[in-house]
């Protein structure tokens, strides 16, 4: 038996990489002895509070050997730095969380998955490129907002209401490529984690989700490179060790030729010529063990051109500068700064339209987060952040005056909106029993509009009447409230848990937009006088049980969102340039509910996960579909996702996905008249009555890593997209049929796609 002394002690530090010195986010400590553990923060940090006396100490992490070591704890609290080992064992590619085998069921999480880049490069991707959010449409309660769209909905909600961020900046349109691809580039990226429901604190709230991506951070031991050569893109990543290992420099970047493929791939737009890059860039200094800062920096842009329709320019740059204390054996903290700036330039020249606008969104912001490891039972987080929000609504030049007609008031000057932003947060992990825990929290935000700005003012026809003037930087609006959460997990044994959640979130950008497929013919405008910010209600609660010795994991969860003042646009809404874009909106309510069904294998040679969701989604707003309640566009009722993997050896294996979803909603013409020859549609008010054909997809990749040679690494990667080529629907046309009707025919983008990369490492 250990000999335990009646002093309180305990045992801290850090868990790393051997190869990589990367720290180990979610690894597990665990003393069988006392049957109690704990896992390291988003630093690589852990504390565990012991009597005095001597424990033999297990340290895991999925993929990793096991590490164990003998201690002995004194009056004092004492550090143990670990670092662990890779296994060679080839990489399964379906994990999606990188905590202990049994974390699903102990730990109070739920409604959140983890991926890291190097266990789901396998899965088969579009043109060879491995995208984290093409990952991420693969779990339950998620699915793509189109075909081949970098835009995802979770749980019934619309895009704009998930929160990407990009080590810790908002990334404000992450598609590439028209849509088809993400701005993550995945030998820059370390892992992500996806907050479905129970959204932490800490993050700025959106009614969806928060997608948080973390690029790599730690000092390697050496001099690294790796990259991939394909179809579509070419990639290159380099990290560098410095000053005798206390500071790194990653450089990562990606270009396309995919104006070659264009032609050959996107059927029905063959006069079409697409360009993009990414850079990314991180810095990583270590002064002392208890101080680091790490600067972050990312640039992309596209260029996209279409013949006689349309031609445009987008781009995001984000800065992060991020410093990392340690106080002592129970604080840490991370002060960061950052700016992301978001900016489209769109040339429409389609008769009769001839005009170019600008529009975009600017941020700059404080955050200070604490994490306070209060005894072995209690962890506290907390902290503030502000943000000033610079909104270019739109910046028109309108050559032949034509999109004049659509708007009352618009203007060749900038039409900007500034804001401030600010929040404080705090919430609680407490075990209460080793089978009852809680996580409670709260979030106090505020909202402040700020001039210079001319409001305009309408009636409740949405009619405008009035204006107001505000000089630069008064203060004229100003909207607080409060965003409580509450998450609860009770263990039923070894094996099986249940968990629930509540947590109230309120978004203060609106996003106005007439695609759904990841081009930028969007508008970000803030709350204001005219437009109360978007609130939503999320319940959840789920049974989650592990089999074959936590081998075998499974789920269902249930979900019900009800909103407030949410957010949808009249009939013919007109975006660009147009100063009196509150008058186009219109606010009303909406209700989401569903159920999400997970089994998922996560090692051996044969690995994978299905997933299935029922999950419907409404909207009842005033002056929409005659006043009734209507589908929203992203009501999908059936969504499933199969992730197959299997491992011949260590070399060679092989990967299928099929998705299924119910097609998505839409509103269609019921009849057509002729003005001066023109044929135009007749709507009978309603929205959203109609539907697309189901859509269904089967994609194969096979991988086959070549023998090394000293300290190079390749491997081959092929995959075929839409192996069986379906039709799936991307948007219905419109035109005159035989007998005075309405034609429709579908458009779809693709059909069999195959592709071949060729990665290396070295």
């Amino acid at each position: 038996m250990t000999n335990i002394k009646a002093q309180q002690s305990g045992i801290f530090g850090l868990v790393k990489d051997t190869d990589t010195k990367e720290v180990m986010i979610d690894a597990a400590i665990y003393i069988d002895s006392l049957q109690i553990g704990t896992t390291t923060n988003e630093n690589g940090y852990y504390e565990l509070q012991l009597n005095a006396g001597k424990y033999k100490i297990r340290y895991s992490y999925l993929g990793y050997h096991n590490y164990e070591t003998v201690v002995v704890v004194e009056k004092s609290r004492k550090r143990v730095n670990v670092e662990m080992k890779m296994e060679s064992q080839l990489l399964e590619n379906v994990i999606v969380t990188s905590k202990k085998k049994d974390a699903n069921v102990r730990e109070l999480a739920m409604s959140v998955q983890k991926l890291e880049m190097v266990k789901i490069r396998k899965i088969p991707a579009l043109m060879g490129e491995v995208d984290v959010i093409k990952a991420i449409q693969l779990l339950p309660g998620v699915h793509a907002a189109s075909e081949g769209s970098s835009g995802f909905s979770v749980r019934g909600g619309s895009p704009d209401q998930n929160l990407i961020i990009l080590d810790d900046a908002p990334v404000y349109n992450a598609s590439h490529f028209l849509g088809f691809l993400s701005v993550f580039n995945n030998d820059a990226v370390k892992d992500a984690t996806l907050f479905k429901g129970d959204i932490p604190a800490n993050y700025d709230s959106r009614l969806s989700s928060v997608l948080d991506i973390k690029t790599i951070d730690e000092i390697p031991d050496r001099f690294s490179m790796t990259g991939g050569i394909g179809i579509l893109t070419s990639r290159i990543m380099l990290n560098m060790p410095f000053n005798k290992q206390r500071t790194s420099v990653m450089l990562a970047g990606r270009i396309t030729y995919g104006g070659l493929i264009a032609k050959a791939m996107l059927r029905n737009l063959t006069e079409t010529s697409l360009y993009f890059y990414d850079l990314n860039g991180k810095i990583t200094h270590v002064f002392n063990k208890n101080n680091r800062i790490y600067l972050s920096v990312y640039n992309g842009y596209d260029m996209v051109w279409m013949e006689n329709l349309f031609g445009l320019g987008y781009g995001n740059t984000n800065v992060t500068t991020r410093w990392n204390h340690i106080f002592g054996d129970k604080l840490t903290s991370n002060l960061s700064l950052f700016y992301t700036k978001y900016k489209y330039n769109i040339d429409i020249n389609a008769n009769p339209y001839d005009f170019s606008v600008n529009a975009g969104i600017t941020d700059f912001s404080l955050k200070y987060d604490l994490t306070w490891l209060i005894n072995s039972k209690m962890t506290a987080k907390f902290g503030l952040s502000s943000t000033y929000h610079q909104y270019l609504i739109g910046e028109l030049d309108d050559r032949t005056g034509v999109a004049a007609t659509y708007a009352e008031i618009n203007t060749n000057e900038k039409l900007n909106r500034k804001a401030l932003e600010s929040a404080l947060y705090f919430t609680n992990e407490h075990k209460i029993t080793p089978l009852f825990s809680l996580r409670y929290g709260l979030r106090l935000t505020m909202f402040n509009n700020i001039g210079a700005e001319t409001l305009y003012l309408f009636d409740e026809d949405h009619k405008w009447v009035d204006s107001a003037v505000y000089k630069r930087g008064e203060i004229f609006h100003t909207e607080a409230h409060l965003e409580p959460r509450i998450a609860a997990i009770y263990q039923i044994g070894a094996t099986s848990s249940i968990k629930a959640s509540y947590s109230r979130t309120v978004q203060y950008a609106q996003l106005a937009t007439n695609s759904t497929g990841g081009l930028p013919f969007d508008v970000w405008f803030p709350t204001s006088p005219n437009i109360k910010p978007q609130k939503c209600d999320q319940f959840a609660a789920g049974y989650f049980r592990n089999f074959r010795g936590n081998d075998i994991e499974t789920s269902v969860e249930l979900f019900y969102k009800n909103l407030t003042d949410v957010i949808d646009f009249t009939d013919n809404a007109f975006f660009y340039g147009n100063a009196l874009i509150d008058g186009e909106a219109r606010i009303g309510k909406g209700r989401a509910y569903g159920v999400e069904l997970l089994v998922k294998k996560n090692y051996g040679k044969f690995t994978g996960w299905i997933s299935y969701t029922y999950s419907r989604s409404f909207r009842t707003v005033k002056g929409i579909s005659h006043d009734e309640e209507y589908r929203s566009p992203y009501d999908r009722p059936h969504n499933i996702s199969i992730v197959l993997n299997y491992a011949f050896s260590d070399r060679f294996d092989v990967s299928a996905n099929w998705v299924y979803n119910t097609g998505q909603p839409v509103t269609l013409p019921y009849g057509k008249y002729t003005v001066d020859g023109v044929t135009y549609s007749i709507y009978n008010g309603y929205r959203n009555q109609s539907r697309y054909p189901d859509y269904h997809r089967l994609d194969l990749s096979a991988n086959l890593k070549c023998k090394p040679r000293k300290r190079w690494q390749g491997e081959w990667s092929f995959s075929v997209y839409n192996a069986y080529a379906r039709h799936n629907t991307w948007a219905i046309i419109f035109s005159s049929g035989e007998n005075n009707d309405i034609k429709t025919e579908s458009m779809y983008l693709f059909s069999v796609v195959p592709s071949v990369t060729y990665n290396f490492k070295f």
